[in-house]
């Protein structure tokens, strides 16, 4: 790679940039010039043209980078080349109204050793050149942007290109076999699969798709270690290895003693996702609060592609990951103190020094009269060590994600089962069912019946995403105004670290989504690019199958939490999508519990 010193305007461009100073014309950039020539800094003033010229790039791009600065793009290649030389110097040319075309500005390399060879065409692969300059101008808006239709594209002229290939392709509809996606048409209430989901049914088909299949449960230690999966000789949901296992060979070998504490996560797959909105529609005339999704396409790849985003649930803090690992089952207590896990929803939780479980055959944590606020679930969470959360919002969403692309519908009860929503509600205890039903089930997804005659749902090792308990998610919060009554609308601020109830500052992002005041069952979801993996209902006029077939509340004024998924009494308007902003951040209710997510620590 060259490298060339800094661009020196010669003489003859400090005269013409003194003349648009002036406002007597402006600058039209002609050409680039590759020289063998070595320049210094004080000949490059005197030059009015250069010496021993081997190519000219035509100008392809110039760009206005501010008030005084303009970035020019060339490239050159070396089809009709018979001879190889070094690049020395870069010539930049601009046409004067008073001399015609000058030498703008050069840039040479300090020795030849720093400079970089063009090869001779050999008839078999070509070669070439991209350069960028960015070079001062006095006046950016004198600067003609008209360019040589008949340039070599740059490699930025390519990857915007690829980048509007992209969108087209979006919007057309991808047809490759290693994307995957749904269109919902939420006003006819249709759902199309696309591209390499289409002809799939859920389960079986989407195995071999790293993000679906690749979901498994696992013992992970408080340190983050996976000591066995699934399947596994060792593997334990009692929250406790019940043998020695021993993970690795040789040297590298590690044996994690019978009796080390284990919690039962999912470990899930890093994936990226697009959504191309395909109608919306204004959120409310005259306001601005933002848009909803009328019709719009949802896609995942194992696979970077152009145009796609990584998950946001695989971004922490600025820093990405492979896995994340998402709780198994709903949270319960361990108590620090006993050195026991409270499998009966003991409301002893000290939350200074307790943590929060995910382990079968224990009956969910709540906060039946224990202050089990959405800060001190987080607590219970944090204590288990670094990289341990309750679940959050993005987080939360990834799964969402998956089941709408899987099962090409948001209807989760329709399509895995009903869950634990149809008990009467004795309006005094936790009536959630004990953890650890689907523990056949394994990695898959579906619904068994309990002991007790209850449905228990999973989707790919996730027991009760919808059902039972209500879950608290963090991560999220909502600033609805003082007065808020029919019309009116919030704001969602979102974080994937530093989490703290009631905040809008720092690391929480404005989502630009408003959820409208309302409750019922979901017709449309928010919509901002920058926020787009987000479900936040802004629309109740659905109903109990479509198009979404879940509830939301919105009907608080002020600052609110959220919780998903409703409970053991909900019916049909619990599921994977039933977000409820109503509590304030101090609330605790024998109705919210909340569950693990484990984010490998990155240094």
């Amino acid at each position: 790679m060259a490298e060339f010193n800094k661009l020196v305007i010669t003489n003859k461009g400090q005269s013409l940039m003194a003349k648009l100073i002036a406002g007597t014309t402006s600058i039209e950039f002609t050409k680039i010039g590759v020289s063998t020539n070595i320049y210094t800094e004080s000949q490059i003033l005197a030059l009015t043209s250069l010496a021993n010229v081997k190519q000219i790039g035509e100008i392809s791009k110039i760009t206005r980078i501010n008030n005084v600065a303009v970035q020019i793009e060339s490239a050159i290649e070396n089809s009709k080349l018979t001879t190889g030389y070094n690049m020395n110097s870069l010539g930049l040319y601009a046409n004067d109204p008073d001399d015609g075309e000058i030498l703008y500005a050069v840039a040479s390399v300090s020795s030849s050793d720093k400079g970089a060879y063009m090869p001779p065409y050999n008839n078999l692969t070509v070669s070439g050149a991209y350069f960028k300059l960015v070079t001062t101008v006095s006046n950016a808006d004198n600067v003609s942007l008209q360019v040589d239709q008949a340039a070599v594209a740059t490699v930025g002229d390519i990857n915007e290109l690829q980048s509007q290939i992209s969108d087209l392709q979006a919007f057309i509809g991808y047809t490759n076999n290693h994307i995957y996606g749904v269109e919902v048409d939420f006003v006819n209430k249709k759902f199309t699969r696309l591209a390499g989901a289409f002809g799939k049914t859920p389960g079986a088909a989407f195995d071999n798709i790293h993000c679906f299949g690749g979901r498994r449960r696992c013992n992970l230690t408080d340190t983050g270690d996976v000591v066995a999966y699934y399947g596994e000789d060792g593997y334990s949901e009692t929250g406790k290895l019940t043998k020695a296992v021993t993970v690795g060979e040789g040297d590298s070998a590690i044996t994690y003693a019978l009796g080390t504490k284990v919690q039962v996560m999912v470990e899930q797959p890093k994936f990226y996702y697009k959504v191309v909105p395909l109608e919306l529609e204004i959120q409310t005339e005259g306001e601005d609060h933002g848009h909803k999704l009328r019709k719009a396409r949802y896609y995942i790849s194992d696979q970077p592609e152009t145009g796609f985003k990584l998950h946001p649930a695989f971004i922490r803090d600025g820093k990405t990951h492979d896995y994340i690992y998402k709780s198994a089952f709903e949270g319960s207590l361990f108590d620090t103190s006993a050195s026991a896990y409270i499998l009966d929803d003991a409301q002893v939780a000290d939350f200074n020094a307790d943590m929060l479980c995910s382990i079968a055959n224990a009956k969910p944590i709540s906060g039946l009269t224990q202050n089990l606020t959405r800060a001190n679930t987080r607590k219970l969470a944090q204590k288990r060590g670094t990289g341990w959360e309750q679940e959050y919002a993005a987080a939360n969403a990834a799964t969402q994600l998956l089941m709408l692309v899987e099962y090409a519908s948001f209807n989760m009860q329709s399509s895995i089962g009903n869950g634990n929503t149809s008990k009467t509600d004795d309006g005094t205890t936790n009536m959630a069912e004990n953890t650890g039903a689907t523990t056949s089930l394994g990695n898959a997804s579906g619904a068994v019946t309990n002991v007790n005659g209850i449905n228990i749902v999973s989707y790919r090792g996730e027991e009760n995403p919808y059902g039972n308990i209500w879950k608290w998610v963090d991560g999220m919060n909502i600033v609805n105004p003082t007065s808020f009554a029919a019309g009116d609308c919030g704001k969602v601020y979102v974080a994937d670290h530093g989490f703290a109830d009631s905040s809008t500052s720092s690391p929480y992002e404005d989502t630009g989504i408003y959820p409208a005041y309302g409750e019922g069952y979901i017709s449309a979801f928010g919509y901002s690019e920058t926020h787009d993996w987000l479900f936040i209902p802004t629309e109740y006029s659905g109903n109990t199958a479509t198009p979404v077939g879940d509830y939301a509340w919105n009907k608080n004024a002020g600052n609110r939490v959220a919780r998903v998924g409703g409970r053991w009494p909900y019916g049909a308007k619990a599921g994977a999508f039933y977000l409820a902003l109503t509590d304030d951040a101090s609330n605790r209710s024998r109705t919210i519990g909340g569950r693990l997510v484990y984010v490998p620590h990155v240094a």
